[in-house]
């Protein structure tokens, strides 16, 4: 269960867009994700705490939830890439309406770089974002930072939940999750970036071919291929809201850099729809893309007024 202090916090609705809860790295970690099922749960408990049944809560248990974001230190620490991704994936809109959560497990070893990385997105909380950290010791951490957050510390005798949702498999599944999720969005950047330079072809192609089956993490090309169309439709989604928001004069959702209209984006999402549905055909994925990046180019080609 959520601690108590936090499910009375969650309840009431004083909710800090910054969170640092400090303790036992498997406590921390577990009441930090706690936390966000908290958060992103549809049917929060009076007490506070998740439900455990509705479909948000499940998702986070299957390690599939679109709009939590774990990180997790590689190696000794966490990476100046890490949370720069993070500041990316803290510009979006949320995927299923409403909040986004990040955690970043074990803050304290972040190096500096990363560390200031992190500071610009506590300097500006967006709307609808949480950001939990955890550490031992919160004096490990930077000064700005703990200037920023609402510092929890854990008691230590705090029962574990016990269950198998926090195993160690579980958190490499979800780790494997996120980091698939950055790479298709890094690849979605790419795409967007050779569009606005509508003659190069070549290129679109060499983007194409670079999908290929990771045989070493297992991840097979209908998986990356599933990731990367999912990905791409909520982008050109973004891209249609915020053109039609400035026509009418109205703030524009964060969109890709790309000189679309509306009716420009839909009919690219519409490729992508039909690209999603032939995935599970035998297809070469390959062979699907590049024929997607072309007819992307040829649209943006047109004049549509």
């Amino acid at each position: 269960m959520l601690y108590d202090k936090l499910a009375a916090i969650v309840a009431a609705g004083r909710i800090s867009h910054a969170w640092l809860l400090t303790g036992r790295p498997e406590q921390t970690l577990e009441q930090a994700v706690l936390l966000a099922k908290a958060l992103l749960c549809h049917r929060l408990q009076p007490d506070g705490q998740p439900c455990g049944q509705c479909p948000a809560c499940r998702k986070i248990e299957a390690g599939n939830h679109p709009d939590l974001q774990l990180i997790l230190p590689k190696g000794a620490s966490v990476k100046i890439e890490q949370t720069r991704a993070m500041q990316y994936l803290a510009s979006l809109e949320a995927y299923e309406g409403g909040r986004r959560v990040a955690i970043i497990h074990q803050a304290h070893t972040m190096p500096p770089a990363a560390a200031n990385s992190l500071l610009k997105i506590l300097e500006e909380p967006r709307a609808g974002l949480f950001l939990i950290l955890t550490a031992p010791l919160g004096d490990s951490l930077l000064e700005t930072i703990l200037s920023r957050v609402v510092w929890l510390r854990l008691p230590e005798n705090l029962p574990a939940n016990g269950s198998d949702v926090y195993s160690g498999a579980y958190l490499a599944e979800l780790n494997r999750e996120q980091e698939l999720h950055q790479e298709m969005q890094a690849k979605c950047s790419r795409l967007f970036e050779l569009l606005a330079q509508p003659q190069d072809g070549a290129a679109l192609l060499l983007l194409a071919r670079s999908f290929r089956d990771d045989r070493q993490s297992g991840v097979a090309l209908k998986q990356l291929l599933s990731a990367f169309l999912e990905e791409l439709l909520a982008e050109l989604r973004n891209l249609a809201a915020a053109a039609i928001c400035r026509r009418h004069g109205e703030p524009a959702p964060n969109a890709p850099k790309l000189a679309a209209n509306e009716l420009q984006a839909l009919e690219m999402a519409a490729l992508v729809e039909e690209a999603r549905r032939d995935v599970n055909a035998n297809i070469n994925g390959i062979l699907l893309l590049s024929v997607l990046f072309l007819q992307m180019r040829d649209i943006l080609q047109k004049n549509i007024k």
